[in-house]
């Protein structure tokens, strides 16, 4: 008779009962997630892409309007910075991707020498640095094999895999494309999704819209700077201490530079063990010295002031962000991965602001 009248739901506890609440929603949220990643995944030859071109537009569409402001017909503003861009990327992948892959072999076999420069030195201590030649050519030797076989292992992988070759080619195409038509009708396309959300979504997309496209021109104009700053000093420094492939140890920290967090240490840790091998422990030491200089010089004053509009991610969300971007899509996602977490996080920040608040009616009384 006593349990008939109890409700059948109080026997559950409350706790139970939230974290079953809890539980389905979050069941919910991972599934969505999951089939959203799964439609990028097989869609990225059409998003990756458009995302790529997206990130040039916001370098080239300032040059594209200036040349519309100053007479030139807007058809071929578009066709001359498409042509400028097209010219500076094909000298760019030409002395840097050219560069870096003939002489991979060669750094390889520099680096292990650094390596072995290296062990020599902490053999002797005592201490933390008491580490044998073997240890420490065991941290990098899956770094001077890799650099050894890069080069041949690209251009074999380049000749025998015409799908992926296609796959590229059709990529690079899509990707020009999408550029064109970003840079002939940005507005067009901003102004018609704008108006598609109505009147108060459509001011949140605006400033939404707004809000990415300040963040991804600051990121690509932010990078290249960088890049420039940090590769000149490196390569002054390369230049100075005599070291050999100069060149392309400028090419690899240019490279380098536009992959965060990771490329800086890749880089310097490349640039290093070359400089142990190419002129004793008293060079790499010295260069040692400079990328610390170099670096911080970077970080206090140049990346400040060259980031108009900072990206606002943990260096945990960066470190990620990279990792799966280099593990799902190689050098591209490398490349394309912390940019496009920014872009999301810019959205997701626009959906959790609140409404701005509509401007008063003016009527007579």
């Amino acid at each position: 008779m006593e349990a008939s009248g109890t409700p059948a739901g109080a026997k559950v506890p409350a706790w139970l009962q939230k974290g079953a609440g809890w539980s389905w929603r979050l069941l919910v949220i991972a599934g969505v997630v999951a089939v959203a990643i799964f439609v990028l995944w097989h869609l990225r030859v059409v998003w990756a892409p458009f995302f790529i071109a997206l990130l040039f537009a916001t370098v080239l569409l300032p040059l594209t309007d200036w040349l519309d402001r100053h007479g030139l017909p807007r058809a071929l503003a578009v066709g001359v910075s498409v042509l400028i861009f097209l010219l500076g990327l094909g000298l760019l992948v030409t002395l840097v991707v050219g560069s870096i892959v003939g002489e991979a072999s060669q750094i390889g076999r520099l680096v292990s020498s650094g390596a072995g420069k290296v062990a020599e030195v902490t053999q002797p201590q005592d201490g933390p640095l008491a580490l044998d030649r073997d240890s420490v050519r065991g941290l990098v030797a899956d770094l001077g094999s890799g650099l050894k076989a890069a080069g041949d292992a690209a251009l074999k992988k380049a000749a025998s895999d015409a799908g992926e070759a296609v796959t590229a080619v059709v990529g690079a195409v899509m990707a020009i494309a999408f550029l064109i038509y970003l840079l002939s009708d940005s507005r067009g396309i901003r102004n018609w999704m704008v108006s598609q959300a109505g009147t108060e979504r459509g001011r949140k997309l605006d400033h939404a819209l707004n809000e990415g496209w300040e963040t991804l021109g600051s990121y690509m104009r932010g990078t290249f700077l960088v890049a420039v700053f940090v590769s000149v000093l490196i390569g002054i420094a390369t230049f100075a201490l005599g070291l050999p492939i100069a060149g392309t140890l400028i090419a690899v920290t240019f490279f380098a530079s536009f992959i965060p967090i990771v490329g800086a240490w890749l880089a310097g840790l490349i640039v290093v063990l070359v400089a142990f091998a190419g002129g004793g422990v008293d060079t790499g030491l010295i260069m040692i010295g400079v990328q610390v200089v170099v670096h911080t010089a970077e970080s206090l004053f140049v990346a400040p002031r060259a980031y108009q509009k900072t990206l606002n991610l943990n260096p945990i969300v960066i470190l990620a962000a990279v990792t799966a971007g280099t593990a799902l899509m190689g050098v591209i996602g490398a490349l394309i991965s912390v940019p496009l977490v920014a872009l999301f996080w810019v959205g997701i920040k626009e959906l959790r602001a609140r409404p701005a608040p509509a401007p008063p009616a003016t009527g007579g009384g």
